[in-house]
């Protein structure tokens, strides 16, 4: 999971600066505390090397924390035109990046109509279209049907599946292709069913703000 993590880009992701060494992310936070610390067979200007080293981490954009000034790399940067001093303004409004207000939803086996695919017979197109998705296939949402780009209906949300109030769908994707069969199915929906085993799209939501 740690390594999807890096590789999506969602999520919050808590590292040491010994951790993030190799790895880059879009927005990054450096915390205060501790950087004034030498380890016994350190040379003294280790701290500084490692505050690089978590500072040059971000590809888009960098926040440094000074709670109490105690990161007093962060406090040589001030007055530099890159710098943006926010002291003494935590009332002032300050708009994040776009992507900072994008919302990730992956789904899980609850949020799907599981039996979509199960209710069609086994030579249906419909199955031949799904064992097509790979993840990371781009979908989209109608209703509550997941449409692949060939604008075939190849899944569809459960009923009682709701989207975030007060945002709107930017775009989805296949987050992964699952089997279900006959046994796994409720007895009360198994009369619905015209095939013993089949596969359930699974995605991944993406949401912006806006209705």
């Amino acid at each position: 999971m740690a390594r999807d993590v890096r590789r999506r880009q969602w999520g919050l992701l808590l590292l040491t600066a010994h951790r993030d060494k190799g790895l880059e992310f879009d927005h990054v936070v450096v915390l205060d505390g501790g950087w004034g610390r030498v380890g016994p067979t350190e040379d003294p200007d280790a701290p500084r090397r490692l505050c690089y080293v978590a500072m040059t981490r971000a590809r888009l954009t960098l926040a440094l924390a000074r709670l109490g000034g105690g990161n007093r790399y962060a406090n040589e940067l001030l007055g530099l035109p890159e710098a943006l001093d926010r002291e003494g303004t935590a009332t002032a409004r300050v708009d994040p990046p776009g992507d900072l207000l994008l919302r990730y939803r992956r789904l899980s086996l609850r949020d799907v109509f599981l039996g979509y695919a199960g209710g069609r017979a086994p030579r249906d197109a419909l199955h031949g279209a799904i064992a097509a998705l790979a993840p990371g296939d781009p979908l989209s949402v109608r209703g509550h049907d997941l449409v692949d780009d060939a604008g075939r209906v190849v899944g569809r949300l459960a009923g009682n599946f709701r989207h975030p109030a007060g945002m709107k769908m930017r775009s989805a994707e296949v987050m992964a292709v699952a089997t279900w069969d006959r046994d796994s199915t409720d007895d009360e929906y198994r009369d619905r069913l015209r095939c013993d085993e089949w596969e359930v799209v699974v995605p991944e939501l993406v949401y912006e703000p806006g209705r």
